[in-house]
């Protein structure tokens, strides 16, 4: 995973300068969506993001601050003539939703589009290199987050080594894969000598709308970059509770346990016009937050560990 772009981190209610929740999460050349509140397209035409990159879409749950841009996405995506395929995991009801939206409009979708509902945690997609995984979360209607996962990358080759030794170029996968290198004069030469470590593998957890319960902690262990909805101070600890969102400094208490090298907040209530009070309620418990800000980019490889 490369860059994480959020478009949107604002709740239910709209607000000046922060739209609904949307992300864009990148992966080797491709993008994966995550949630699509009203005018997430045309964030993705201000943030320069292809739609056609776009290959997979993740909608946490049915309230229209997540979803209710995604007919619309899906519209433009068939009139820009899109060919390659697009996969949607939702809850059922979406589909049903979508079905209905273009029937009603005589919208035929003309590529591939295939929907994988999500019910339960499990995982939903599997690649060479990463892994996508639902974790059930907390709220008044069905919710899920979901835990995106890189695989072990490879070694990278020190090229300047392997060029003096001229180690031939069928075998620089080898030396990815960890393997050492024999010349033609019989002379061994060990991995660790011709290429350096590995990049970190990343792995984001996003959790939307939540009311944390005991032990969620367990379902985040080993993420090691955490976005969580912190929808309140936590002086309204009680409108928290009725609407099932989390305080900052739950969120914060999170992350305590989960211990990630990064906390990502966002989903603010609109009654917050600045966010400083709610970064210092983060950073009283926690020291390495993030706020989320529409336009904002994270760069996971400049995150320090």
């Amino acid at each position: 995973m490369e860059r994480l772009f959020i478009l949107g981190c604002g709740s239910a209610l709209p607000a000046s300068g922060r739209n609904p929740t949307a992300q864009v999460l990148e992966h080797a050349g491709k993008f994966f969506l995550i949630d699509c509140g009203e005018g997430t397209q045309s964030r993705l035409r201000e943030s320069k993001l292809s739609f056609d990159k776009i290959t997979h879409i993740f909608i946490s749950h049915l309230h229209g601050d997540h979803y209710l841009g995604l007919p619309g996405l899906i519209s433009t995506m068939q009139l820009l003539g899109r060919e390659r395929e697009l996969v949607l995991y939702g809850p059922k009801a979406l589909w049903d939703i979508l079905k209905l939206q273009f029937n009603a409009s005589n919208t035929r979708v003309s590529f591939p589009f295939r929907f994988v509902e999500v019910d339960a945690e499990k995982e939903l997609l599997d690649t060479s290199n990463i892994n996508v995984s639902s974790i059930k979360l907390n709220h008044r209607i069905s919710c899920f987050g979901f835990i995106f996962k890189e695989k072990p990358k490879q070694r990278r080759i020190n090229g300047l080594l392997v060029k003096q030794l001229e180690v031939p170029n069928y075998f620089m996968n080898n030396l990815r894969a960890g393997q050492d290198y024999i010349s033609s004069s019989g002379e061994l030469y060990k991995n660790e000598f011709l290429t350096f470590p590995p990049r970190k593998s990343h792995s984001y957890a996003f959790c939307s709308d939540n009311r944390i319960k005991a032990n969620f902690s367990d379902k985040l262990k080993g993420v090691s970059i955490l976005y969580h909805e912190s929808t309140f101070l936590h002086k309204e600890l009680p409108r928290a509770r009725k609407t099932f969102h989390t305080t900052v400094k739950e969120a914060a208490e999170l992350a305590v346990e989960v211990k990630p090298d990064l906390l990502i907040l966002g989903h603010y209530s609109a009654r917050y016009k600045e966010l400083k009070e709610l970064k210092m309620e983060a950073n009283s418990i926690f020291d390495s937050v993030l706020m989320g800000e529409d336009r904002l980019v994270v760069n996971f490889e400049k995150i320090e560990c």
